[in-house]
């Protein structure tokens, strides 16, 4: 059976602002409206999502939300993680490997550069600067997630909100 892995940089964010920490940024009103195209089009495709894994950002974690609420996707199986936040590329991809085999599509709400280097990595497709909002749909024939290796995914889509008639 395929695994797939959905790879999304968070929504349009707000500026930090004086005082503020990085993890403190919320979305912005486009930013939600992103987060639920996003989902919208994840649910009229009638996509099956057994993990929603958030870095603990604030504007990551409400990304993961909204998109959830609009799949109709248990807010229960949602879960922050802080080794998701300012991860490397070499992080979220060893955090790949671990993920649990009981998933199968695990939607993993992280930020960039990493998102896009992970993506482009073990796709070896031309993706580019992620926007926000951006979701890389990639396909694994593996048997377990620690098969992930770079080339060994396919991509199979690559979308983004403004493609969806969005911001």
């Amino acid at each position: 059976m395929p695994r797939y892995l959905y790879l999304l940089r968070h929504a349009q964010s707000s500026e930090r602002q004086p005082g503020e920490s990085d993890k403190e940024r919320e979305l912005t009103p486009a930013g939600m409206r992103e987060a639920i195209l996003v989902g919208a089009y994840l649910y009229k495709e009638n996509t099956k999502i057994d993990q929603v894994i958030c870095s603990i950002a604030k504007r990551a974690e409400a990304t993961g939300r909204l998109i959830a609420d609009a799949m109709k996707f248990d807010p229960e199986r949602v879960s922050n993680q802080e080794a998701l936040y300012e991860a490397s590329t070499r992080t979220l991809f060893q955090f790949i490997l671990q993920l649990e085999n009981q998933y199968h599509n695990v939607l993993c709400v992280g930020h960039n550069p990493s998102i896009s280097y992970l993506a482009e990595s073990i796709t070896k497709a031309e993706i580019g600067d992620m926007p926000t909002g951006g979701l890389a749909i990639i396909k694994f024939n593996i048997s377990s997630w620690n098969e992930v290796d770079q080339g060994n995914g396919e991509l199979q889509n690559f979308i983004y909100p403004k493609m969806l008639g969005g911001v």
